[in-house]
């Protein structure tokens, strides 16, 4: 077994201001937390009213981390290793009407099975052909969850999505990230573009992520990070871990306080 490499003085500063944050945000919700109904009859009926309201709890703690906590993780590590990152970033561009044509009908051809969904690929393709479109007019996909431009000018359009996203099409998501392939080359000056889906953990581990292997519009190695590879990237060393183990820390520090408000879920 491989000796765990010690974290170095910077990556530990680092992790104490994720700690800082997420104590933060727990306390806040703790202190505001109220349920936003008190009337589920039948759960109640089955579990009671204790279980009933820390199965609530825990969802809206679920739906915090959810709407911001992943992208201000992905902030606060990707800024420490130096990057420049922006959450809830508006792309300020656009694609001309033939590039969006030209985008479609590679998806097409990846539907039919004309070619094959290989990023690395359509990608040197996109680059090739990508025009940027009119001034002024933004991108219909113009909202990004993170948007990273590291120190050697690569440049990276982040979606994160829920562990277990809605069953449909993956060419929905490939649709955006060909697109926003194709705004990064036409409009910025980057090195590379990089357009992926991550998500902060794998729900199947220790199995392998198998939701879109399947599909035949996704190139799962290049259009999804999951887990290890989406937060070590963002950071720029091996993080995940040390990430869950600021959470257990946390968790610990805040049990008398959860269980002090679950109490207040009786009949």
């Amino acid at each position: 077994m491989k000796n765990k490499k010690k974290l170095t003085k910077k990556q530990i500063q680092i992790l104490q201001k994720v700690k800082k944050y997420l104590l933060r945000v727990m306390e806040n919700k703790l202190s505001k937390y109220s349920p936003e109904t008190n009337y589920m009859p039948f759960q109640k009926a089955i579990v009671g009213e204790r279980y009933r309201g820390i199965y609530s709890f825990v969802h809206s703690v679920s739906t915090t981390f959810g709407m911001s906590l992943w992208e201000q993780f992905a902030e606060t590590l990707g800024k420490a290793a130096g990057m420049k990152v922006e959450r809830q970033y508006d792309i300020p561009y656009s694609i001309s009407n033939d590039t969006d044509t030209k985008i479609n009908n590679l998806l097409k051809k990846i539907k039919r099975k004309e070619i094959e969904c290989n990023t690395i690929e359509i990608n040197k393709k996109i680059k090739e052909f990508a025009k940027s479109g009119p001034k002024g007019i933004k991108d219909e996909d113009k909202r990004v969850d993170v948007f990273i431009t590291d120190k050697d000018k690569n440049i990276y359009f982040i979606d994160i999505t829920s562990p277990k996203p809605n069953i449909k099409e993956f060419g929905a998501m490939k649709l955006k990230l060909m697109r926003w392939t194709a705004i990064g080359y036409a409009n910025y000056n980057a090195n590379s573009v990089n357009a992926i889906l991550c998500m902060p953990y794998n729900p199947s581990f220790p199995k392998p992520y198998k939701r879109f292997s399947g599909d035949i519009t996704c190139d799962f190695k290049n259009d999804v990070k999951i887990q290890n590879d989406f937060w070590d990237t963002v950071a720029g060393f091996p993080v995940y871990d040390e990430l869950v183990n600021v959470f257990e820390i946390v968790g610990k520090k805040m049990r008398d306080k959860f269980e002090n408000k679950m109490s207040t879920f009786n009949n």
